[in-house]
């Protein structure tokens, strides 16, 4: 436990104070990319960024530092030159699932959503039980409109993520807004045994089952009128013939 304070005070005062390791000679191309890493987790992704592309100077081709890279530019909103690294990524390493799982990210952050979508099918032939590639697949079809496309995608997230309740409350939003209410229900019930605490999906399943019983009961008194609109033109059938 005394060891891991004075590690902590390093890394609070590595961020803190101005000081750049990039500028020394001293650094490999692993400790830049590490020392990225370690800045990207503290929310420095301007510095973090510096250190990737200091790996990637002296190590071209460096895979890891140019998916991370793509990442951190990610996050400060910086999309054409995430795409340009993801791009570059996926030529350096193409059987890299990763790779072509954050290039999709980048062109959902582009809304380039078909381009999107096939980034995601390149991730998925390397590596099919991709449970992320498959849940972001589902959005971007969602995205698109493409409603059964979304819930194919989400249940195979669903499949090779046997935990994944936030896929199944995805596949119960879409459900509830193509009017299927009883296979939202279904949905939403499957999220909350996985994950009782996701407050968000018992509010949707409270909704959907009061429209359900809101439904049912529009249709029972659309029955009764039909009945006894029914019942009133055979009444007046009966005092026809009695004239």
């Amino acid at each position: 436990m005394n060891r891991i304070v004075p590690l902590i005070i390093f890394f609070v005062i590595l961020i803190l104070v101005p000081i750049t390791f990039a500028e020394t000679d001293e650094m490999t191309a692993d400790e830049h990319y590490l020392m990225g890493n370690a800045l990207s987790s503290f929310g420095q992704y301007e510095n973090a960024t510096n250190e990737y592309r200091l790996a990637l100077k002296m190590r071209p081709g460096f895979s890891d530092a140019l998916n991370n890279l793509g990442i951190v530019l990610n996050r400060q909103g910086k999309f054409e030159e995430a795409m340009e690294v993801a791009d570059e990524a996926v030529r350096v390493t193409p059987q890299d699932a990763d790779a072509w799982y954050n290039r999709g990210v980048t062109l959902g952050k582009l809304a380039r959503f078909e381009e999107e979508v096939d980034s995601y099918r390149q991730a998925l032939s390397i590596r099919p039980n991709y449970s992320s590639a498959w849940e972001n697949m589902g959005a971007s079809y969602f995205d698109q409109g493409k409603f059964e496309e979304a819930i194919a995608a989400y249940l195979n997230a669903t499949t090779y993520d046997q935990n994944n309740a936030v896929g199944w409350y995805y596949i119960g939003t879409i459900y509830e807004k193509m009017g299927q209410n009883t296979e939202a229900v279904d949905a939403f019930e499957k999220a909350i045994r996985i994950d009782p605490n996701l407050t968000m999906v018992q509010s949707r399943l409270d909704t959907v089952k009061k429209n359900i019983t809101s439904s049912a009961g529009d249709e029972e008194k659309s029955s009764e009128n039909t009945t006894e609109d029914n019942s009133s033109e055979l009444f007046s059938g009966l005092l026809n013939i009695l004239k």
